[in-house]
C-alpha cells in the first residue's frame, strides 16, 4: 500500500493548481515570458488560496470534531472543507482579477471554483473522486492550451494521462473509490477546465 499512498499524496487535489500554474509558465507560449515579479505574485496568490488557507482550516475542524480525519475519506467529512475551499478560491479569483495581466490565471482559479462547487453538490449524495477531478482538470488544461495557443504539448499531455492512470489505479488499490467514482471525477474536472479555457 506504500506506493499508492505516495502517488495519492503527490497528486493531491490541493496541489493541482500549483502544478497547473507551473505548466502554464512553461507551455511554449508567450506566457513563458511573464515578468518575474508578476509570476511571483501569481504563484503566491494561487498557492496561498488553494493550499495554505484550505490546509490551515483542517486542524480547527478536527479539534471541533467537524471532520474525523485529515484525509477526508468519509463523504460527510468533505462538506465543510469544500465550502471553505470554495471561499478561499473565490478570494484568489478576486485578487487575480485585480492583478493586471493575469486574466488567464484568474480563469484557472474560476475553473477550480466551479469544479469545487459541483463536487460539493455531488458529494452530498455520492463519493465522487476529488483526486481524479483534480488531475482531470490538469489534463484538460494541457489539452486546452495546445488548442488555444496552437502549441504542441502532445508529450506533456500523454504524460498527464499516464499520471491520471496511475492515480486512478492507486485510488482503487487503496479501496477509496469505485470505478464509476473515478471516471466521474476525471470527466468533471476535464469538462469544467476545457469549458473555462476554450469558451470566452
Amino acid at each position: 500500500m506504500k506506493y499508492p499512498k505516495i502517488i495519492s499524496g503527490l497528486a493531491h487535489p490541493m496541489l493541482m493548481p500549483s502544478y497547473a500554474l507551473y505548466l502554464i509558465f512553461h507551455s511554449n507560449t508567450l506566457l513563458d515570458f511573464t515578468p518575474f515579479p508578476l509570476a511571483k505574485a501569481i504563484y503566491m496568490i494561487v498557492f496561498i488560496t488553494t493550499v495554505l488557507l484550505p490546509l490551515s482550516c483542517l486542524p480547527l475542524l478536527k479539534s471541533y470534531s467537524l471532520i474525523t480525519n485529515y484525509s477526508l475519506t468519509e463523504r460527510k467529512d468533505r462538506m465543510i472543507p469544500l465550502i471553505l475551499a470554495i471561499l478561499s478560491y473565490s478570494l484568489g479569483f478576486y485578487l487575480l482579477m485585480e492583478l493586471p495581466g493575469s486574466n488567464i490565471f484568474a480563469r484557472l482559479q474560476l475553473a477550480g471554483m466551479i469544479s469545487l462547487t459541483l463536487l460539493l453538490i455531488i458529494s452530498y449524495w455520492w463519493k465522487i473522486s476529488l483526486h481524479m477531478a483534480g488531475i482531470g482538470g490538469l489534463c484538460a488544461l494541457i489539452f486546452a492550451f495546445s488548442i488555444r495557443f496552437s502549441t504542441s504539448l502532445r508529450s506533456l499531455f500523454m504524460m498527464a494521462i499516464l499520471a491520471a492512470g496511475l492515480l486512478a489505479f492507486s485510488r482503487l488499490k487503496l479501496e477509496l473509490h469505485k470505478p464509476s467514482q473515478i471516471y466521474a471525477g476525471f470527466l468533471l474536472g476535464f469538462i469544467v477546465v476545457c469549458g473555462t479555457f476554450l469558451f470566452k
